[in-house]
């Protein structure tokens, strides 16, 4: 009996011991994962501490959301883990959640997501859906094509948005676009005939390796995390136009101004401190992407439809 209470005492000891350590670091991480009756992933390292927040991000987008060896990493796990503390939660009261482009309004009316955190773009469609705060980086329209294709060979490597895809449209390229992200309502607008609709971005590279489709429109921060592993077979037409700059914000729930006013004030201070700038060097820079310029805090406000 002596023994038996020996064994189970050490097991405690390592138990707490692994529960300790698990509580340390910034990043919210599980190496499991719980499906929700939403149909999203949440992760959460340990047991939650207190009350939580809930943060919708991507998980297969390299350097900005990204799930990888039971961990997140990324540009935008950074900003929301920033922001998150500086409303008052803990690492431990983080919970992160699975969201895809096309059903981020959605978690925020249903209230599975709090906020989220996921290159939502600011646009006139999605401050008529949702409240944004920001922005907290601006990006350049971009198509990713082949390194050696006869359909896209002649593209230049910067063209406007409206330039390539004239071009695309010219050349019968077949064009893959992520379902709910402002590229992809552009490109409805332009009524490009050869648009292939997929879920994730992801799912765009997948089909663009496989020969489903010639190239994946996105902009100038996703797409070289997508070929990080590939850059050799691949290249970027980016949009150099400063006027088709696409801006990220944070989305809460429609109404949710107070919130969001808080997490604006933040992005402000993240850009002061120098955090803002740390985490494009660790995240964002050693995919090739260089910002214009320094993100001005003037700029950052709440947008929300009248």
């Amino acid at each position: 009996m002596t023994s038996v209470r020996r064994v189970i005492a050490t097991l405690c000891t390592i138990a707490l011991m692994i529960l300790s350590l698990t509580g340390c670091g910034g990043v919210v991480s599980s190496s499991k994962s719980k499906e929700t009756s939403s149909g999203v992933v949440s992760a959460v390292t340990g047991q939650p501490q207190g009350p939580t927040i809930t943060i919708g991000v991507a998980t297969d987008l390299p350097g900005l959301g990204y799930w990888h060896d039971g961990a997140y990493s990324g540009f935008d796990i950074d900003v929301a883990v920033y922001v998150a503390q500086a409303l008052g939660y803990s690492s431990r009261q983080i919970i992160f959640t699975q969201v895809e482009p096309q059903d981020r309004v959605r978690v925020l009316a249903d209230s599975s997501a709090d906020m989220v955190v996921a290159g939502f773009a600011i646009t006139d469609e999605s401050v008529q859906q949702v409240t944004v705060a920001g922005p907290y980086l601006e990006v350049r329209p971009a198509v990713l094509v082949h390194q050696q294709d006869a359909k896209t060979d002649t593209l230049p490597d910067t063209l406007s948005s409206a330039e390539a895809l004239d071009a695309l449209h010219a050349h019968d390229v077949t064009l893959c676009a992520a379902q709910g992200t402002a590229v992809h309502t552009m490109i409805e607008h332009y009524q490009l005939s050869a648009l292939r609709d997929y879920r994730t971005y992801g799912q765009c590279m997948t089909a663009l390796m496989a020969g489903s489709v010639d190239a994946i429109a996105g902009d100038d921060v996703i797409l070289p995390g997508l070929i990080r592993e590939r850059r050799a077979q691949y290249r970027m037409v980016v949009d150099a136009d400063a006027a088709d700059q696409m801006k990220y914000g944070i989305a809460v729930a429609r109404g949710r101004d107070e919130l969001a006013k808080k997490i604006a004030a933040t992005l402000r201070t993240m850009v002061t401190d120098g955090s803002w700038q740390r985490y494009v060097d660790n995240n964002l820079v050693p995919l090739g992407y260089r910002p214009a310029h320094t993100l001005s805090t003037d700029d950052i406000v709440v947008h929300s439809a009248a």
